[in-house]
């Protein structure tokens, strides 16, 4: 494994580590399989860093033939409509199995996937609604929340800064 993939997975294990900190005490927590709202309402396409962008490529590469042409599919789809400027204010990741709520690439998924509902930034919220619905009627519960500001450095540390959907698959 060379090093950029090695700082990856490092990164992917600390992430996982405080995920699993915030559900273990949250049996409530909705980010599970068949929760798919924020894969249904991206604010873009994904942007990812170079090493990401091959680990995903490598997992779409290993899928079978048919979920392969279906993730072809809605990659030409969103392609189109960044190009004729149609792209709806709440895209579909491309890696959906909307069928199934649940992502085809779950393993190789991207950082912020990985972070999305468990980090937060200072600049903005980085979970969805119903995370900020279940948490404001739990006032008494305190969350350690991961920092989504220092992920987002450690990622451009290893690989640079993100590469736009469509850079990538033009």
């Amino acid at each position: 494994m060379d090093e950029r993939r090695q700082l990856l997975h490092d990164l992917d294990d600390r992430i996982e580590s405080r995920v699993q900190a915030i559900r273990a005490e949250r049996d409530w927590w909705p980010c599970q399989r068949g929760c798919d709202h924020c894969c249904r309402h991206l604010a873009h396409p994904p942007e990812l860093s170079a090493v990401e962008w091959e680990r995903v490529d490598a997992a779409v590469a290993l899928l079978s033939t048919t979920e392969q042409m279906v993730v072809k599919q809605r990659i030409e789809h969103l392609l189109e409509q960044i190009a004729d400027g149609t792209l709806s204010s709440a895209v579909v990741c491309p890696f959906l199995n909307e069928s199934e709520g649940a992502c085809r690439i779950y393993d190789s998924r991207p950082i912020a996937c990985r972070t999305y509902g468990f980090f937060v930034a200072r600049s903005h919220d980085q979970y969805c609604k119903q995370i900020e619905g279940e948490v404001s009627d739990r006032p008494d519960d305190l969350i350690i929340w991961g920092n989504a500001d220092a992920i987002s450095n450690d990622i451009k540390r290893i690989s640079g800064e993100p590469i736009p959907f469509d850079v990538h698959y033009g």
